[in-house]
């Protein structure tokens, strides 16, 4: 539910996308399998396919730092209970707005 607003799906699809808006069956939240929305981006590699998200038990996350002692790998296991989701990204429908590139009067074509 954290990403059916327009602050959440740009936290999904990054700084090199611009959300336009939520379709307004994502705003009605009957189900929480899929939602739509518009978007702005200049070349469609930068649309991911796949954010992973992870949910957390309450207060988990909170490590106490151990004075004269910084192991080499600070990386810190997950708590029992996290959940783990993928979020697949489906591009239903694709619309270029880019200027045409002017025809050349020597092509073979016309019009």
């Amino acid at each position: 539910q954290q990403y059916w607003t327009l602050e959440g799906v740009q936290e999904v699809f990054g700084d090199k996308v611009r959300i336009d808006r939520l379709d307004s069956r994502t705003l009605e939240r009957d189900h929480t399998k899929h939602f739509a929305c518009w978007v702005w981006v200049w070349d469609m590699v930068f649309i991911p396919t796949r954010h992973t998200y992870w949910k957390l038990p309450q207060g988990a996350g909170r490590v106490e730092e151990m004075e004269g002692y910084s192991p080499p790998d600070r990386r810190v296991a997950l708590p029992p209970g996290t959940e783990r989701y993928d979020l697949l990204t489906h591009v239903d429908r694709v619309e270029d707005w880019s200027p045409r590139s002017p025809r050349s009067s020597h092509s073979a074509q016309s019009g």
